[in-house]
């Protein structure tokens, strides 16, 4: 190794040679003069070798030189595919990796962590406590590498990337129909990626950087501070139920009658059964549902065979009503009808595609009010 003093590091640039790779000098007076302090720390022949395999290892720090990082950013991938599918074979499918190979990268990272990330439960996982922090910490991660590709994107075009949004069961099965059409026709290069969830899990999501943007029904009053929401149209409960049914010929119905073993409900977190439960007990009607279904058709279709009343939106509904297979019956004193409202991290930047969609879920709405309620 040549001798390096003061000066002679002060004075040159360019390029040397070094274990088969070109490393570059750069001409700055400061930089270069810390980095002749930090080489005039190495004392011998077999001290500098130790130095060099530990750089080419990012094992040591130095100028220029990085720490190595905890995680290996591969593995943390794979991890973050494990712990959503809470299941390996599942997770491999998806990634295009042997069940082995999986495996043996969620080792590697215990390793790299020193803790235990997952436990074997049967054929399925379940995180432990470091595994579901080092999940919430990924999601992040990897949230921000999606929203850096879509920043970079928007440098070029709306027309290309993805959307990623979920939306509760009314919205996504009557009302969501007609925008992807439009949207898949303007821009046929945009992956659309649509969910059909319950509010509650929207939201959820939403809060854990998994979606771009959500569509909920409800109170925009009851949604975490973490959101920016947008009201886009509003929708119509309506208690429905069989011509048969005892109710059918009534004019209106006390909200008294709903109390006990009564009505098909959805499961709790859904946005219409929050909506239904919080109107009743502004009432002082505690309701005990007949049943809990968490599907409005299967719902509707029970309420059509005689099993109970539901309260349905009216998107769900307006074919049977005018067939006669479901009344409609008032409910006095109440009147529902719930916001729908979009969804988004107020610190997530969202990309020109998903920005399209919004403008155009919220024009279509804001021009067609009045056909659709």
């Amino acid at each position: 190794m040549p001798v390096m003093n003061r000066k002679s590091v002060l004075v040159q640039s360019g390029t040397f040679q070094f274990n088969n790779a070109r490393w570059w000098i750069i001409p700055s007076n400061y930089h270069l003069y810390m980095c002749w302090k930090w080489v005039e720390r190495v004392r011998s022949r077999q001290q500098y070798d130790t130095m060099a395999a530990s750089i080419a290892h990012n094992k040591i720090e130095g100028p220029g030189v990085r720490r190595e990082a905890l995680v290996n950013l591969h593995h943390l991938r794979v991890f973050l595919t494990v712990a959503e599918h809470e299941h390996i074979t599942r997770a491999s499918e998806e990634l295009v990796l042997s069940q082995p190979a999986v495996t043996k990268i969620i080792q590697h990272l215990e390793q790299e962590t020193g803790l235990e990330l997952i436990e074997r439960r049967g054929r399925r996982i379940v995180l432990t406590q470091a595994g579901k922090i080092l999940q919430g910490y990924a999601r992040r991660l990897f949230a921000l590498e999606r929203e850096m590709e879509g920043a970079l994107t928007i440098l070029h075009d709306v027309e290309v990337g993805d959307v990623t949004l979920a939306a509760s069961a009314t919205t996504g099965v009557y009302l969501l129909p007609p925008i992807v059409a439009q949207f898949r026709a303007r821009y046929p290069q945009v992956t659309l990626r649509v969910t059909i969830l319950n509010s509650h899990e929207i939201v959820e999501q939403t809060v854990n950087w998994m979606l771009d943007i959500g569509l909920v029904e409800g109170d925009p009053s009851m949604l975490p501070p973490t959101l920016a929401s947008h009201v886009f149209a509003r929708d119509e409960l309506v208690l429905v139920v069989a011509p048969a049914h005892r109710w059918s010929s009534l004019r209106w119905l006390e909200p008294v009658m709903l109390r006990d073993g009564e009505l098909l409900l959805r499961e709790e977190g859904s946005g219409i059964r929050e909506v239904i439960e919080h109107a009743l007990l502004l009432q002082d009607v505690r309701i005990s549902p007949l049943l809990t279904l968490p599907d409005n058709e299967a719902i509707k279709q029970m309420a059509i065979s005689g099993v109970g009343a539901a309260i349905l939106s009216v998107f769900a509904v307006r074919r049977e009503l005018a067939s006669g297979e479901l009344v409609r019956i008032p409910i006095e004193g109440i009147d529902l009808r719930p916001q729908l409202t979009l969804v988004k991290r107020h610190d997530k930047h969202l990309s020109r595609a998903a920005q399209a969609f919004c403008t155009l879920l919220q024009g279509f709405y804001a021009s067609n009010t009045a056909a659709i309620l």
